[in-house]
């Protein structure tokens, strides 16, 4: 009897310890969808994933796996982790951002 309350108590414990699924410098975020930017008039053009971080949008800098980086405008939950890039060329916009790591949230 002793040995089945030992292994109950166990078995709470380890459900109770599961984590919320965040790693180390990961952040939520919802992608929006690839975005083309074509500035004919600067000679210049480019394009990312959106991804909205804290309601704020931002532009992915760098290729992501294609499961993430469709034409989809439909929000997809997602961790990541990123860091700022600098403006870009062409139109100075500082919304940019390079995706270091990206997982589909649950």
């Amino acid at each position: 009897m002793n040995g089945k309350r030992t292994a109950i108590l166990l078995f709470s414990l380890l459900l109770g310890c599961k984590g919320s699924g965040i790693e180390r410098g990961e952040v939520a975020a919802t992608t929006k969808g690839y975005l083309f930017i074509d500035n004919f008039s600067k000679s210049c053009g480019g394009g990312g994933l959106v991804t909205v971080i804290d309601s704020d949008s931002y532009l992915a800098t760098n290729s992501v796996p294609t499961a993430y980086e469709g034409t989809s405008s439909t929000p997809f939950p997602v961790w990541i982790r990123y860091e700022r890039e600098d403006p870009d060329t062409c139109t100075q916009s500082t919304n940019r951002i390079k995706i270091l790591s990206i997982r589909k949230r649950e």
